[in-house]
């Protein structure tokens, strides 16, 4: 048993924070003179609010509980099910299906969930159900397959213990496809009875909520998001055409029109689009999803990154990032991307509790082991950016953004050889535009300044055919000390709202113009704005 030293709330063991006021939790009881201590974050960060102490050095990763602690047995991973149709279009039904159903159990205050992109990692593996409970911090693998005919479906389901792969229970459904709503309510509630979970009244009703009614608007929705997971510019664009045929079908589905948020949230932070051709689609969908559905967390959260992508407003986006962890304080996206957003207000500390969190509930999560790291980075704590990093690697040895992470840190530790190595992979491996930009740098303060020259001529070809920002050219010249023409670059980056100038304030990159006056200005311009 732990429990949370500022609000007094208990928690199973399986737990590492609050998820009120995200202060770390302590094991056993509570005695009244003990100070409000927690365990020691690997970064060093103390408790909200109390001294440092003695802590135990442990961390929620793919290595499994803490020593000496046992899985709380009210925890469970849904896998992806498998597609047993010859169709292989039906892969999309069969991973919604499954992301339904663990996205309804995460509503069940006492049981924890892993996280759709850890659970999924293994989806085509043969891993033990004992190695991924393991990795996974769960008690319980719940796993699944899914057999489409025409308008029939016939689902499997069985729910195993992670430790020996003991049969709990297990059940077959027949159904119409017109039934898929019913069937999924009757799965996930045999799922909470085969548990032994207690239910509340709040909680069922939460489950059981349907964005829709509509079965072919549903399944058009499945197969925008599982679009939009892949995050690729072309995946991206074809989830927003499933979600606006889905839309087309039920006018009043609120998660479509978040869909279409994120969408194009995240095509103008991969800088696929200038970000001022994609704000007012994005804004106006971001806020039909509340308007329809104002309890929903993921609308929030989609108009929390609208407002932070798109308008540069903190203390909006602060706002609804809020309330979406209110209304799902499981919700993994919502966790690490506000965490992301402390950072950026340099308040770190926050910052990194909040991607602990969210590690917990999804330790395999690739892009959040990035953005943690990437704020350690941003906190200049670059020594445990590339510890993270290296564990991260270990996961995917091919993963672009943790090269980028990797090169950056060492290119501020002055470790050129080895900052070069992991950009020149990075750009490698994404073709992202904008990591030349501190490939540039990295190259600028190795004396190497004939392709100093290359990466910018590439940069100005490329702007001719799609947008470039123009702020990865201004980030190169302050690195080759051309202060002006960076200067010049930075001014036309802000005029189309380049997005990474959320970071202008603490991205290493500008320390070198911090003192000009055009630059006080622009970065006046921003906090005005916001």
């Amino acid at each position: 048993m732990k429990r949370c030293p500022q609000c007094g709330r208990e928690y199973d063991s399986s737990m590492m924070f609050c998820l009120d006021d995200v202060t770390e939790l302590l094991y056993g009881p509570a005695s009244a003179d003990e100070p409000a201590t927690a365990i020691l974050s690997e970064f060093g960060v103390p408790p909200l609010g109390g001294p440092s102490g003695d802590y135990d050095k442990t961390r929620v990763s793919a290595t499994g509980p803490p020593e000496g602690e046992t899985i709380n047995a009210n925890s469970i991973a849904v896998l992806p099910f498998a597609n047993m149709s010859t169709d292989p279009e039906n892969e999309f039904f069969c991973d919604g299906l499954a992301e339904e159903l663990l996205n309804a159990l995460t509503k069940i205050e006492s049981l924890k969930v892993a996280a759709r992109t850890s659970a999924f990692s293994f989806k085509g593996t043969n891993a033990k159900v004992s190695e991924i409970g393991h990795a996974l911090g769960v008690n319980k693998i719940l796993e699944g397959s899914v057999r489409r005919s025409g308008d029939r479906v016939r689902i499997m389901i069985q729910v195993v213990n992670a430790a020996d792969g003991y049969h709990i229970w297990s059940e077959r459904y027949d159904r119409e496809m017109n039934d898929i709503f019913a069937v999924q309510d009757e799965i996930t509630l045999a799922v909470v009875e085969a548990l032994k979970v207690k239910l509340l009244q709040s909680e069922r009703s939460a489950m059981l909520k349907k964005a829709t009614d509509d079965p072919e608007a549903y399944q058009l929705y499945l197969r925008g998001r599982a679009l939009w997971n892949r995050r690729t510019p072309v995946d991206l664009k074809r989830a927003t055409e499933y979600f606006e045929k889905a839309i087309e079908i039920d006018p009043d589905y609120s998660l479509a029109y978040a869909g279409i948020a994120d969408s194009y949230t995240l095509l103008a932070y991969f800088e696929q689009v200038a970000p001022n051709e994609l704000r007012e689609q994005a804004g106006r969908s971001a806020a039909k999803a509340i308007e329809l559905d104002d309890t929903s967390a993921e609308s929030h959260t989609s108009m929390a990154m609208f407002k932070l992508i798109f308008e540069f407003d903190l203390n909006g986006a602060e706002e609804h990032f809020l309330k979406a962890l209110e209304l799902n304080p499981k919700l993994v996206t919502a966790q690490y991307l506000y965490g992301t957003h402390l950072a950026t207000l340099q308040r770190f500390d926050e910052s990194f509790r909040r991607g602990r969190i969210a590690l917990e509930l999804d330790p395999l999560n690739l892009p959040l082991n990035g953005n943690v790291a990437r704020a350690l980075y941003i906190a200049r704590r670059y020594d445990e950016a590339i510890k993270l990093s290296e564990k991260t690697l270990e996961l995917a040895p091919h993963f672009f953004f943790t090269h980028w992470v990797m090169g950056v840190c060492y290119r501020e530790k002055s470790e050129l050889d080895k900052a070069l190595v992991h950009l020149q992979e990075a750009v490698s491996q994404s073709g992202i535009s904008a990591l030349k930009g501190d490939l540039g740098v990295a190259l600028a303060r190795a004396g190497r300044n004939d392709e100093v020259r290359q990466v910018l001529a590439e940069l100005d070809e490329e702007s001719k055919v799609r947008y470039v920002s123009p702020q990865w050219p201004a980030v190169i010249y302050a690195a080759l000390g051309e202060n002006e023409t960076a200067l010049d670059h930075l001014e036309r980056a802000w005029e189309v709202k380049a997005v990474q100038l959320l970071w202008l304030a603490v991205d290493p990159n500008f320390d070198s113009l911090r003192d000009e006056p055009r630059f006080v200005e622009i970065a006046e311009k921003i906090r005005s704005d916001r």
